[in-house]
């Protein structure tokens, strides 16, 4: 979960809430911080993060430097509640194409980003995935009149498990001046296009001022190689 605005201020629809992220930047020398509870229950256990933390300043207008961490918090049937710090991830967005400006085209950027872990016992207390991760995905947005949409692709490569592909869609719509509704799918599978799992994602991303914005949003695996997880995000995004 990464930045929900562009510099340009057109409307966001990927990014948090969503597991999806767009080619938004947040501006020059502009941050944008979420904070939110985020959880995921499967039969069996619970984790949350809380608070889950994301921070995004932009460099000029098309670069955006980003870090997320958490600390977590997982119970499992049977057994006390164990807490500690989540994985740690740090990326920098570049947005190579910006057009959304005249309506007539597309903005997409590249999110380069490792995810490791500061605390190494957090991996096998089971509060973080083992290792130390990168992903390379592309990102893509468009919009029309009220409705606009993104879309992500990338690699996963872990230094301990085998290597993924990522992908999510999402479509937005604005109801309101101040209210953008949104659905989303994003999946993984193996490089060979085995063990997929696949979420279906709504959101909402409500403004109450130019900095103060709500987003939420609640989600259900339906496909995976493991027990189906639902999802959910709710918490303030920030504008500076």
């Amino acid at each position: 979960m990464i930045s929900a605005f562009a510099a340009h201020n057109a409307p966001a629809q990927g990014g948090p809430p969503m597991i999806t992220d767009d080619p938004g930047t947040p501006g020059d020398k502009k941050w944008e911080i979420n904070l939110a509870l985020a959880f995921e229950h499967r039969p069996g256990e619970t984790s949350s993060d809380l608070p889950a933390i994301d921070l995004n300043y932009g460099v000029g207008e098309h670069i955006q430097l980003t870090l997320q961490t958490a600390p977590v918090f997982l119970k499992r049937r049977g057994r006390g509640l164990i807490g500690g710090l989540g994985g740690t991830e740090a990326a920098v967005k570049w947005r190579f194409l910006d057009q959304q400006r005249n309506g007539d085209g597309f903005d997409m950027s590249m999110f380069p980003r490792v995810i490791f872990n500061v605390v190494s016992s957090s991996a096998r207390r089971g509060l973080s995935q083992e290792g130390t991760r990168f992903q390379i995905p592309i990102q893509m947005a468009k919009t029309l009149g009220r409705w606009h949409a993104d879309f992500e692709f990338g690699p996963h490569v872990s230094s301990v498990a085998r290597s993924e592909w990522f992908y999510g869609v999402v479509a937005g719509l604005d109801v309101s001046r101040a209210t953008l509704l949104m659905a989303e799918l994003h999946g993984t599978s193996r490089m060979n296009f085995t063990r997929d799992a696949l979420t279906v994602n709504v959101g909402v991303h409500h403004e109450f001022s130019a900095s103060r914005i709500l987003i939420v949003s609640l989600g259900r695996e339906i496909r995976s190689p493991d027990p189906l997880a639902t999802i959910g995000y709710c918490g303030v995004q920030l504008l500076y």
